[in-house]
């Protein structure tokens, strides 16, 4: 097995501006690319978000074909690249802060794995599963209460925005809870690793529209859905919705955590239909 140089006393102390929690359990670390369908890990190419000390990257060197880190500590790039020299052009060392690097790998399907800093967690998933091409898996590590809302059905107090846009560009799926213990230093919160593959409706012209529509709503998730979205649309957008809404009186009732993921597509659907260029102005 691939082994870091020096020890913990030699190493970087980890920099709270970068949200760094070092993960320090290996049987963890081996559990979390255990979680990549084995058949993907050995023939694609990975993508590792802040290798830091490396106890992911180790296990992931040793299986796969090409694997590229993505790492924004410059202190922590000469021990990457004395660790994994003798790799050769099967690693590639990327010094970059992977909110505005390009994370994903032309020409081939890759897997993307990464304990994610948890100030930047909830952007780098967005830009994670709304890539073009989205990895086929990616499994992440998040704060706990993060997890719990990217996971949560529609009607529970964690359904939110974040919610519908996960659900909606991927399939997530809860794989396991760490301890603060397991980490140096160890956080205030317990994590949770997820397991993301790209859903069907991802690909559906409507999708931007939906999440745009969700986030405004969810702004005022105590409020009516129509009474949300006349305070959280531009404009132009809430004429337009809220005339539909005369239609649905049943629906304009109900606040914004009873509509599912596919509720909030069919909304956003039923707009475009009549109003084509209605989402155009939305970054996506």
């Amino acid at each position: 097995m691939l082994r870091p140089k020096g020890n913990r006393e030699t190493l970087p102390s980890p920099a709270k501006h970068l949200g760094q929690h070092f993960l320090t359990d290996d049987r963890i670390a081996a559990r979390i690319v255990d979680s990549v369908d084995p058949d993907l890990l050995d023939r694609l190419p990975a993508i590792e978000i802040g290798p830091g000390r490396m106890i992911l990257t180790r296990h992931l060197a040793r299986r796969s074909p090409r694997l590229i880190l993505v790492e924004k500590d410059a202190r922590l790039i000469p021990l990457l690249e004395e660790s994994f020299r003798e790799l050769g052009d099967r690693v590639e060392i990327r010094r970059a802060d992977a909110l505005h690097e390009s994370l994903v790998v032309q020409g081939s399907p890759y897997i993307l794995l990464s304990n994610l800093p948890y100030n930047i967690s909830v952007p780098l998933l967005m830009k994670i599963i709304g890539a073009t091409p989205p990895p086929v898996q990616a499994v992440l590590m998040f704060q706990k209460e993060v997890a719990d809302r990217i996971t949560a059905p529609p009607g529970g107090k964690d359904y939110g925005s974040l919610s519908v846009a996960a659900r909606l560009l991927s399939n997530p799926a809860h794989l396991f809870d760490i301890r603060p213990g397991s980490f140096h230093p160890p956080p205030k919160v317990h994590s949770t690793v997820l397991s993301f593959t790209p859903a069907e409706t991802r690909l559906d012209p409507a999708i931007h529209g939906a999440i745009h529509l969700a986030r405004a709503a969810f702004s005022y998730r105590r409020k009516t859905l129509k009474n949300a979205l006349g305070l959280g649309l531009s404009a132009g957008i809430m004429e337009k919705v809220l005339l539909l809404l005369e239609h649905e009186p049943d629906r304009a009732g109900v606040r914004p955590e009873t509509l599912s993921p596919g509720d909030w597509l069919d909304l956003a659907r039923r707009l475009q239909e009549h109003n084509p260029e209605i989402f155009a102005k939305i970054e996506g």
